[in-house]
Order: C-alpha cells, then structure tokens, then sequence
C-alpha cells in the first residue's frame, strides 16, 4: 500500500458527528499504560475537558479508598477524519491502566482489544526503575500484537526533572527528535496544565487509524 504521512490537520474535531453514516464509521480503543502516579488519570481528565463537547459518554473512574486507579478510567470521544477527500466518523474509547504493580493481571485484560497505547513516563529519576519495568512489560504486551505506541515524559515541570536523552537511553529508545513518520520519540508533557496532552493523543489516533488502513 501507498505510505501516506500522517497529518494531524486532517483529524477534525468537530461535534458534527453523523451516527446515519456507518458505512465510514470506525472505533479505536487507546490505552493509557505506565508506571503508578505518572500522570495517566490526569490524562484521561484533561482528555475529558478538552473534549467535552465531543464525548459519548461521562466518562467513569474505578478506584481505590486512597483515589489511585483500581481498575481503569474510561471514557469515548468522537472525531472526524478525512482521507483523500473522504469523511469517516471515529468513535475513540479512552482508557487507563492501573499503574499499581499489584495488580498486573487486570492491566492485560484493559489492554485487550487496544488499536494503540500511549504509554506515561514519569519524569522524576527516582522512579526510572519503575518506568523501565512498566515499558518493558508494555513492549512484552504490544510488540507481539503490532500494537503502535507512543511515549508521553510527563511532569516536565519538576525543578529536578531527568534529563530527556537518559531517558531515553534508560528506555531503549533512539536518541532521535523524531521518527520517519514524524511522530516524537518523546512527547514531553506536562498533565496537570494539559501541556502536549492532546498533540499526543493525536499522533496516536493518526497511528491507529493509519494502520487500519494499511492491515
């Protein structure tokens, strides 16, 4: 199949959203995955308040008495996408991984069925360990499934922040801006402002629906 660059302009966020057009209507599920405490629920609410107007649902939390995700986080957002001068309608379903290492068992059964991940780094160097655990277990996951992932350096803000090329050396990652596609390596972040927040949710939709079409 002909490569085609992704564009994040043609991903339209738009609340015109035609639920008659099922012929052009596709539904990804993108998974938040990362290590306890990096930032994925913040995420998800920024995701929730950026697009109000465009959910399909309210959104729900599962967590525990001390407020940390027990479960998921979940919610669906709707968009428009178009390719070579045709409209589809997307029906994005958002959800998030317990980062809590004790409950590894349900993040596999959240990841079920994902289209793409963006996973969440922390950006304090005492919790590298537990990102690199937490990557390599979302590589152990995605990488025999083909599933496209991206990785979002969140809590940019720290005034002892690590430093982006340890990171991306601690991780396996290449010490590169970008990759061919166009897509960062890292998307650094800063959740509790929405910064890079959504860019990165879009890249991944792009990755998600630019694969459906090259499968």
């Amino acid at each position: 199949m002909e490569t085609h660059q992704k564009d994040e302009s043609e991903l339209e966020v738009s609340d015109k959203f035609d639920f008659n057009d099922s012929e052009n209507m596709l539904q990804f599920k993108i998974v938040y995955w990362g290590p306890g405490e990096s930032g994925k629920t913040t995420n998800f609410f920024r995701l929730r308040e950026k697009f109000d107007l465009l959910k399909l649902s309210k959104g729900y939390s599962i967590e525990t008495t001390e407020g940390r995700t027990l479960w998921e986080d979940s919610l669906y957002l709707l968009f428009k996408f178009t390719l070579r001068d045709v409209k589809f309608n997307i029906i994005a379903h958002v959800v998030t991984c317990t980062g809590q290492e004790r409950f590894l068992s349900t993040r596999e059964y959240v990841l079920d069925g994902a289209d793409g991940i963006i996973f969440i780094g922390d950006s304090d160097p005492e919790k590298l360990e537990q990102n690199k655990r937490s990557f390599r277990e979302l590589v152990s996951f995605a990488s025999p499934k083909n599933i496209p992932y991206l990785v979002q350096l969140n809590k940019r803000d720290l005034e002892n922040a690590i430093g982006i090329p340890k990171f991306k050396v601690a991780l396996g990652l290449p010490l590169l801006e970008t990759f061919p596609d166009g897509t960062n390596v890292i998307y650094p972040a800063e959740a509790l402002q929405g910064k890079n927040v959504v860019q990165c949710f879009k890249h991944i939709i792009l990755q998600a629906i630019f694969n459906y079409f090259q499968e």
